[in-house]
């Protein structure tokens, strides 16, 4: 009687390489919610203080956090396969996180947005995270083949 071996942690696949559908799929996320923001704030009928607007912008913000997991493991991915570009997740977490966190510090010390303070630090994250997502996939799609990861089964 043989022995079967159990399952190698190293050999599992750790990532999925259609990761980066979750990316465009921010993208077109912060394209929408920006379009509101813009229409609240030019709009007499709605208001950026709006229970729905800060509804609209806290959603948008919870998923950027789903973005930045799914760049992450595209990354790790990315790193795995025989592609000549290997991004630094680092560098777009560091980038990502950085401008709302330097807004959160500036922006209450300016007082140009009174009590709009918050809406705008949450908006820096959603726009952040669209511009890393978009700086990511289009270096990705420079140095990959987008269409082939999700022609192939592998």
């Amino acid at each position: 009687m043989t022995q079967t071996p159990g399952p190698s942690i190293t050999s599992r696949p750790q990532t999925n390489k259609r990761h980066w559908l979750t990316l465009a799929g921010y993208v077109a996320l912060g394209i929408v919610v920006t379009i509101y923001v813009v229409w609240t704030v030019l709009s007499a009928n709605a208001s950026p203080l709006s229970l729905r607007s800060g509804l609209i912008l806290t959603g948008a913000a919870l998923f950027s956090f789903f973005a930045y997991i799914a760049l992450f493991r595209d990354a790790v991915h990315l790193s795995h396969a025989e592609v000549e570009w290997t991004p630094s997740w680092f560098w777009y977490f560091a980038m990502g996180f950085a401008i709302p966190l330097a807004t959160r510090l500036v922006a209450p010390s300016l007082n140009l947005f009174g009590s709009g303070s918050p809406l705008v630090i949450v908006y820096s994250l959603v726009v952040t995270t669209t511009v890393v997502c978009t700086v990511y996939l289009y270096r990705r799609r420079k140095y990959t083949d987008l269409w082939a990861s999700l022609a192939s089964d592998q």
